[in-house]
């Protein structure tokens, strides 16, 4: 590992990767005051990028800003963490395809930066957990799901200890997605973590089922859920639509990639929360699906102390 030297002696220089060649050295350079100035020229942003990508074959370049060639990460993570919409937008241009290494860095990159529309806007969760979805919505014309995520809703609980979220979701063709690959899930990003919703069947029973977790690298979690899908007509009996209020609470640390065991400190662990659903999802009439199949819902979090005396 060797650095290059910068004309401010006051901070150390970045360490970069210069194991490779030239252009590798020539590409950190150049990138480094785009990725990390705040006050970078917009307008500069581009040119220079272009600039280097001709200096390259197309397969070189999209290799070489995929590689963890600054401070053990890619470009593209640090124009994520330094908020450098412009470069990043610039970058993935030149990138057909992340490679898995690509993608697992600037997963860390969202979750290190809380940054969920970038997390969207670079499909990163297609990415990783569920490539083939995004293989069927291609084949059935399906856009993207809508995943918007609010952060620091006071309303949802009055405990100065707590933190609060909710995401709103729009799955589009749900049914046909759910009966064609017997599972739906998505990604997104709150609290610093990147957690999952699934759709899934209890192999076991028989029955739908709805749960969710978090991915791995994110940080253990007590989480309190509620999710509420939409009603998009009256039940029997009813003369108002009621939504589906799923209350998926739990005295349970959930942690990525474990099942369930005892911690350290005793604290009850789990991989997933989730809800039996029987077979509704099935039905062609179903209340929670809309004439065009789309299914709508809010999942409403609490994230409670790990402890009881925090």
């Amino acid at each position: 590992m060797a650095a290059i030297a910068f004309n401010d002696s006051s901070d150390p220089p970045p360490s970069y990767d210069v194991s490779v060649s030239k252009d590798s050295i020539r590409f950190c350079s150049i990138s480094h005051p785009i990725i990390s100035s705040p006050g970078f020229a917009v307008s500069s942003v581009a040119p220079i990028i272009k600039s280097c990508a001709a200096a390259l074959p197309a397969a070189e370049f999209s290799k070489l800003l995929q590689k963890r060639n600054i401070e053990n990460h890619t470009a593209l993570y640090w124009a994520i963490v330094n908020n450098q919409r412009e470069a990043l937008l610039e970058f993935v241009k030149f990138i057909p395809k992340f490679s898995p290494a690509c993608s697992a860095d600037l997963r860390l990159a969202c979750m290190a930066v809380n940054d969920h529309d970038s997390y969207m806007l670079l499909h990163l969760g297609d990415n990783d957990v569920n490539s083939k979805d995004r293989s069927l919505r291609h084949m059935l014309g399906c856009p993207q799901d809508v995943v918007q995520v609010h952060e620091g809703d006071t309303t949802l609980s009055v405990d100065s200890h707590e933190n609060n979220f909710f995401v709103h979701f729009v799955f589009r063709m749900f049914q046909k997605r759910l009966r064609i690959a017997r599972k739906l899930e998505v990604e997104f990003v709150a609290q610093g973590r990147i957690w999952v919703l699934r759709f899934d069947m209890d192999i076991s029973g028989g029955n739908w089922l709805v749960e969710f977790g978090i991915s791995r690298d994110s940080s253990q979690v007590r989480p309190n859920a509620v999710l509420e899908i939409q009603a998009n007509r009256l039940l029997p009996g009813s003369d108002t639509m009621q939504p589906l209020r799923l209350d998926m609470c739990t005295s349970h640390v959930l942690a990525p990639g474990e099942v369930y065991r005892w911690d350290l400190d005793r604290f009850d662990t789990r991989r997933t929360v989730l809800w039996q659903l029987s077979d509704w999802p099935m039905y062609d009439n179903t209340a929670y699906v809309d004439c065009n199949g789309t299914l709508t819902a809010e999942l409403m979090m609490t994230i409670k102390p790990r402890y009881p005396y925090q």
